[in-house]
């Protein structure tokens, strides 16, 4: 076990994985799972997506206890905000969201101009193998947009 495991709600003895389940799906009635970018210009696109598909409530609100604990939310759709907006980079996240709650839509969008999907990945590696601090990190040229 890892100095992290020990944090995993699966590390304590008493965790019932099948009760945990049911557990969270009752607490967040959560449905669809909606993947994006991270880019300003994306962020509306949660509520966007409520809005389209009518049925949903984004970003929904807290519900609080007697003792003022937050046990649950109103929310049905589950954001998930990776570069570009790519499902191979939310798939952890899209395959926990399934366990857990039973998710019936995946929503993927993807926009135009998008910085983050025009990296190469010779220039990240450079970037990763580098010791010094880049300001800016080297682009594709325009024709990649074409």
């Amino acid at each position: 076990m890892s100095k992290f495991d020990r944090f995993a709600f699966s590390a304590n003895p008493e965790f019932d994985e099948a009760q945990t389940r049911v557990a969270f799906s009752k607490a967040v009635p959560l449905k669809t799972l909606v993947i994006y970018c991270y880019d300003p210009r994306a962020a509306e696109i949660p509520n966007a997506v409520a809005r389209l598909l009518g049925n949903e409530e984004y970003p929904g609100r807290v519900i609080v206890d007697g003792s003022g604990n937050r046990v649950a939310s109103t929310t049905t759709i589950f954001p998930v905000v990776v570069a570009g907006g790519r499902a191979i980079d939310a798939l952890r996240s899209i395959t926990v969201a399934q366990h857990l709650f039973g998710i019936q839509n995946i929503v993927v969008v993807h926009h135009s101009y998008c910085g983050a999907t025009t990296f190469t990945a010779r220039a990240l590696l450079k970037l990763t193998n580098t010791n010094t601090r880049q300001t800016s990190l080297p682009f594709t040229t325009a024709a990649a947009f074409a």
